[in-house]
């Protein structure tokens, strides 16, 4: 009699911790410079890909757009392996589960941390007023 394999939901929540933990991680090289990621110019309507913008700049849009597009493969990668192979057979087993529960538990411990101390710890830094030039208003 074959093995029964793992139950869709462990393969679902294995890959969901799996995209995740990347998301975070690519999030978090993007922001620190390391990715070159869309840039938005509000003034002049336009986008570049680089690693530090050239002026005023949204980069939340591209941050999260490559932190999205690596957590996809990478979860859609563990979903996929979690079907058979070493991680299918992992999967079938309780305690992996279990274990796979925890961290994500933690994950969210972290998330929450982490951003509910920094959302509420930042000083806000206004823009300087543009220099008029002579004659100017």
């Amino acid at each position: 009699m074959k093995p029964a394999g793992p139950a869709t939901a462990a393969r679902v929540f294995a890959a969901f911790l799996v995209a995740r933990a990347i998301f975070g991680l690519a999030y978090l090289a993007a922001a620190a410079g390391k990715m070159p990621v869309f840039w938005y110019y509000p003034f002049d309507h336009a986008w570049e890909v680089s690693r530090e913008p050239h002026g005023p700049a949204m980069g939340w849009f591209g941050l999260t757009a490559a932190a999205l597009i690596a957590a996809g493969a990478g979860g859609g990668i563990t979903f996929l392996a979690g079907a058979r192979g070493p991680l299918a057979r992992a999967l079938a087993r309780a305690s992996v589960v279990v274990a796979i529960a925890h961290a994500g538990a933690l994950v969210l411990l972290v998330d929450f941390t982490y951003f509910g101390w920094t959302l509420t710890h930042q000083t806000p830094k206004p823009w300087s007023e543009p220099a008029c030039p002579k004659g100017g208003p």
